[in-house]
Formats: C-alpha cells, structure tokens, sequence
C-alpha cells in the first residue's frame, strides 16, 4: 500500500523546469480569465462544492468550476480534483468515446483516482490495481503492495495523506487506527472531522453490526480512542454500505438493507428504516446544485435528499427503449462539463441530465453487445443460467467515473469483478474484453487538475485562450488542456456567481471575484 501511493519527492532541476513551463504557459494572452480568491478553511473531510458558475446576458450559464466529491460503489473520488468546463449552446451533445488498451483484470474493475493518477482495481488476483500511464499508453502493475480491498482507499486532507487499509487508517504513513480486537472494521469515510466506518462482529448470540464516528483532526498525535466515537447500531448483522455522501454538514450512509442513517450535531438518525424484505440498495452519493442524489436499485432512479427526507425522483434518468423496467440500478454518477452524468445497470446505459432545461440526454451503452431486449431483464440470462451461475451473472455495469485532465474516465463490469473461463465461449475475446474496461469520454471545453493545499486561502484563476484551457493557482499553472470550441464562445456581457453551480453549495467563504 506505501508504494502505491507513494509520493515523489521534488529536485531543483525538476523546479527550474516547472518554473521555465510556467512562464510559457503563462505567456498566452487569454480571451477571458475569471478570477476568485476563496478560504475553504481548515480541511475535515469535507465537500468543498462549488466555486463559481458564469452566465451570459440570456442568463445560460457558459462556465463553471468546482469540486466534485462522490463515492462510487466501493471508493471515494480524490476530493482535491478541480473541475473548470466552458460550454457553447451548439456543443453540448457533441463527445466522443475512446476505448483503452484492457488492464487485464479479468470481467470487471471499479476507478480508484489519486492526484490526476488513475488506477483499476478488481477483485481477482487477491485484490489487484494497476496504473494508467497515459504517455505509454499501458497499464502498469503496482505488485503485492498495492492491494487494497473494497472500502479501503486514499484520499489527501489537509496537508496530508489519509489512507484506510487492512482495517486501520494512517495518515502520512502514522498509524491513528489499528484494527479491531473483535470483528472488523470496513468502508471508512472521513468528513466533519470524524472518521467514520462501520464495525461488524459475526457471532451468535450477541452478534452486531454498528457504525462509528470518531473526533479525530489532521496532526492529532497518538490513536484514535475508539471509545469516544458516537455509536448507532444497525438493524442487521452484516450491513453493508456501498456509499457515502455530505449535504452541507451532515453525513449519510446507506445499508445494503436500505437503512439510511445521518450524522449532524455529533448525533446519529435514522431517517429511513432498515428491511431485509425489500431491495432498497444505494451505489452513489453526489452534490448536484442544491440537492443531494443517491442512485438506487432497483428503480434505476435518483432519490434526492433536501436536508430532512428521500424524495424518489421518478424517471431520473428514463431508460432506453425496448430493454425491461424491472431490476434497475442507477449505479455511477458524476459531473462532467457541468452536467451530471447517470451509468445505468444492467445495460451499461449512460445519462445526461441538463439542470437548466430539467432534460435527460442517452449518450447511448458502453457495450455494443447483446441486442437489447425486454424479453430477458438481464444480458446473457440464458447462458448464465446454462453455465450453472446466477441469472444475472452477465449483467452490465459502469462502475466508475473520473473527471482526468480534459476527459471523463469509465469503467465496465459484470454483476462482480469476476474470473474469465474458456468455458464462457458464447463471447467472443473483443466482445469479453468489453467487460473489465476502461473508457475515455471526451466533450469540448472540460479541464480537470488537482489543486495544491496550503492551509491559506486559494487564488484561482480559470483562463480561457483561443485554444486553451487553464487552471492557475497562486500563479502557477496546475492545468492546461487544449479545446476546440467555436471562437467567441464567451464573447459579449458575463456575470460570476461565486459559489454557486453544479458542484453543490461552496463549503467555504468567497473572498473576491473578477471577469477580465
């Protein structure tokens, strides 16, 4: 796990180089360059949202920045990711999808991102990730010291690394907590300055599953006290959550048994009881302008959260024609251009939602195989069933999206990260390899970087040049992807909202703004 995430350290030639770059890059006049100074105060893990949103004189909002902040299934995205997107009104349907080389993991892998690095995790071969090298267009293995398991992960807070791995959490390689005596502890979140997880013992009687929050703050020395974390029991031993999510200052986490509960004040709720008679399972939890999302099965539908209850947003998104209503999972979600982005089991469906025309958009499956068809819920039930695996074994999966420099990374899977078998001869080596993938999704105008923490409030500014894009912080140039939107996509009258837009609510407090 050290040297997966392990940190190069920085030599003077490698700072002359960067400083020479800078000045180059810094040299190219911009058509508009919107600057905001903002103190996202001290980091505790929280959704820092968005930074601004710039409209025109119509009021089309034409740009925007912010952070996105979601949990996917299984990981947290890298919530220092910036994302900046210019928008022209004729552009918005207009992206392309590239497949990448396979990483080889087998039929399925879910997106683990650190620091603008990609990496696929699977399952299979005792918990294995690989690295995207985008120069060398390959993967590469990370070896026995990368693996990590479902839940585990890395993500920076403040100045430093916070990891979660083999049941314990460091930060900056310091152990804060070891794991349990008695059971396990699994799927940590970090946020509102507590580190929370659930902690299951499996025995009968006196079995339990229960989920923590502990008070804990970057550079406090020693471990953690578990015996100071604010407790709430679940209902059932073995709950699972497969996602975690922040609306302003509370904390929710949904149970595999359709339990939601939320932390606020120091205190646990339940806002929504358990019941293992009923499917009610959430995959992924987002800000999306004043709401929070989860993405459920088996409507294949959002439900948004308001502070105080679970509305179902019914048809968000709608499916493609001709595929079966029943056993539908909105599973992945994400922001990308300003818009939010659904990936839809079981046909690797992909939404579009437009929050200023309240429009769905198909951007179409990320499998070209089988045909769709409502006449079986799932791809692939008869051979499934004919194998001797569960009906749904061959069901199809986006399980991941990351926001990469100008593109949208996707991944692909079954209905686990299993196994490929000679014995599964009805798909053909290119068609099985659809399983297991990655993807990169490109639309004009997005650029994605990693901001730089200071503990000081940020100065950003957002350049837009005839042919690119940048992201500067504190006079230095953090990211630059080329575009080709129509000139004059910004032309004319603009007004800057600061911290507002697609990102959620800022968590912060804006110091200045300015168009130039």
């Amino acid at each position: 796990m050290t040297r997966y995430f392990s940190l190069k350290s920085n030599c003077l030639a490698l700072f002359l180089l960067a400083s020479l770059w800078n000045i180059l890059l810094l040299s190219a006049e911009p058509t508009r360059r919107f600057s905001i100074e903002v103190d996202l105060g001290e980091d505790l893990g929280q959704s820092f949202g968005s930074l601004m949103e710039v409209v025109d004189s119509e009021g089309h909002v034409v740009a925007g920045a912010g952070f996105t902040d979601v949990y996917n299934t299984r990981f947290r995205s890298d919530r220092h990711t910036i994302q900046f997107f210019v928008r022209d009104a004729g552009q918005r349907d207009r992206f392309t999808i590239e497949r990448l080389p396979h990483p080889d993991l087998d039929l399925g892998i879910y997106l683990l991102d650190f620091d603008q690095k990609l990496r696929a995790w699977s399952s299979v071969r005792g918990n294995s990730v690989r690295r995207w090298e985008a120069k060398e267009k390959q993967w590469m293995s990370e070896g026995d010291g990368s693996r990590v398991r479902s839940g585990d992960g890395v993500i920076r807070v403040g100045h430093g690394i916070l990891r979660f791995v083999g049941g314990g959490a460091t930060y900056d390689d310091q152990p804060i907590l070891e794991g349990a005596r008695v059971g396990a502890y699994y799927n940590f979140y970090y946020a509102a300055g507590h580190l929370m997880f659930y902690h299951r013992h499996r025995v009968e009687p006196g079995g339990f599953t229960r989920i923590l929050a502990c008070p804990w703050k970057p550079g406090e020395p020693g471990l953690i006290d578990v015996s100071t974390a604010i407790v709430i029991d679940t209902k059932y031993v073995g709950a699972t959550p497969f996602a975690w999510g922040q609306y302003l200052d509370q904390v929710l986490t949904v149970s595999n048994y359709g339990g939601v509960y939320v932390f606020q004040d120091g205190r646990w709720r339940v806002i929504q009881e358990a019941n293992d008679q009923v499917s009610y399972q959430v995959y992924s939890i987002l800000n999306f302008h004043d709401r929070l999302y989860l993405a459920q099965y088996p409507t294949g539908h959002l439900f948004r959260y308001d502070g105080k209850s679970l509305t179902h947003n019914v048809d968000w998104p709608p499916r493609l024609p001709g595929v079966s209503p029943s056993a539908r999972e909105a599973q992945t979600m994400g922001i990308y251009g300003g818009d939010l982005l659904v990936g839809v089991w079981p046909w690797a469906e992909l939404w579009r939602y437009q929050h200023e025309s309240d429009s769905w958009h198909s951007m179409g499956r990320m499998f070209t195989h089988p045909e769709l068809t409502a006449e079986r819920t799932h791809p692939y039930e008869d051979q499934a069933n004919r194998l001797g695996l569960v009906t749904n074994h061959w069901g199809q999966r986006i399980t991941g999206m990351v926001p990469l420099g100008a593109d949208l990374m996707l991944s692909t899977s079954t209905k686990g990260t299993y196994t490929w078998k000679p014995s599964y001869d009805f798909l053909t080596d290119k068609q099985r390899r659809q399983y297991g993938a990655v993807l990169k999704l490109k639309r004009p105008g997005c650029l994605a970087a990693r901001i730089n923490w200071t503990g000081k409030p940020l100065r950003l500014e957002f350049r837009v040049t005839a042919d690119t894009l940048q992201i500067v912080q504190d006079g230095i140039v953090i990211g630059q992807a080329p575009h080709d939107l129509p000139p004059g996509s910004l032309a004319g009258k603009l007004t800057l909202r600061a911290g507002q837009g697609a990102f959620g609510k800022l968590q912060g407090r804006m110091i200045s703004q300015q168009i130039k």
